[in-house]
């Protein structure tokens, strides 16, 4: 009498279609775009779009021109300041945008200690 002994079984080994990796890559797209627009938008204050138009440094002051768009209702004070190389703020001063118009342009000139590498407007919010 003979006994034929069959083979084991192989383990299965899992099947990677293309829908699965199609389904992984766009949930990492979707997952990705998500974070690029939080990230775009953190420390922003909606509405508010200050602008540092141009600088000009001497030895000791900074020249910025600088712009503020906003809704026309809105009373909104920024943060203008000059920096140097560790971004170590030299000087600032606070300007105010009044209500009534929907954006400024101005210039102001901030008095430094030392010769500083820029300028710029920061910190805009509602008042």
């Amino acid at each position: 009498m003979t006994t034929s002994v069959s083979k084991a079984a192989a383990p299965a080994e899992p099947r990677r279609g293309r829908l699965g990796l199609v389904v992984i890559g766009a949930l990492t797209a979707v997952m990705a775009a998500g974070f690029g627009i939080l990230a775009a938008h953190t420390g922003q204050t909606p509405g508010i779009v200050p602008q540092t138009v141009t600088y000009q440094i001497t030895d000791t002051s900074v020249e910025i021109n600088y712009s503020v768009a906003k809704g026309k209702d809105d009373e909104v004070r920024c943060t203008v300041d000059a920096y140097d190389t560790d971004l170590a703020v030299l000087a600032q001063k606070e300007v105010s945008v009044p209500a009534g118009t929907s954006g400024v342009k101005g210039t102001e000139t901030l008095q430094t200690p030392r010769r500083a590498t820029g300028a710029r407007i920061r910190d805009c919010r509602k008042v």
